[in-house]
């Protein structure tokens, strides 16, 4: 499945990559493979909300794996001030889950509080 992860650069992160210019696209497509993934792509976007944007595919069983230890390992050295890993779902791949939001929501399997 594809997946997209995005996040802000730290001060020190960016102080790195001033310092030592360097495509991180094989540090990151190293630390993708290690959770039977592959790299698509990784852009830098640097508009101080989102600097990178990455889409891999990563199995769906290790994806859990994915979230908790990229938080902590990438976060630990101080370069990613934020990090987020979000599903990456193809426009045509989503219609399956608005007819099953649909079905959900015609038999009121949530409803929103009441003012």
């Amino acid at each position: 499945m594809l997946w997209a992860s995005y996040g802000r650069i730290s001060k020190d992160g960016l102080s790195g990559m001033i310092n030592k210019p360097q495509n991180r696209a094989e540090a990151v497509g190293k630390l993708v493979e290690s959770y039977g993934g592959k790299l698509v792509s990784y852009y830098m976007l640097m508009n101080g909300n989102i600097d990178f944007f990455i889409i891999s595919d990563i199995p769906d069983d290790k994806i859990a794996d994915v979230a908790i230890i990229n938080a902590m390992l990438v976060r630990t050295y101080g370069a990613i001030e934020t990090y987020s890993t979000v599903p990456a779902v193809r426009a045509e791949d989503a219609i399956p889950h608005m007819q099953k939001a649909k079905e959900m929501a015609d038999a009121m399997v949530y409803a929103s509080p009441e003012s």
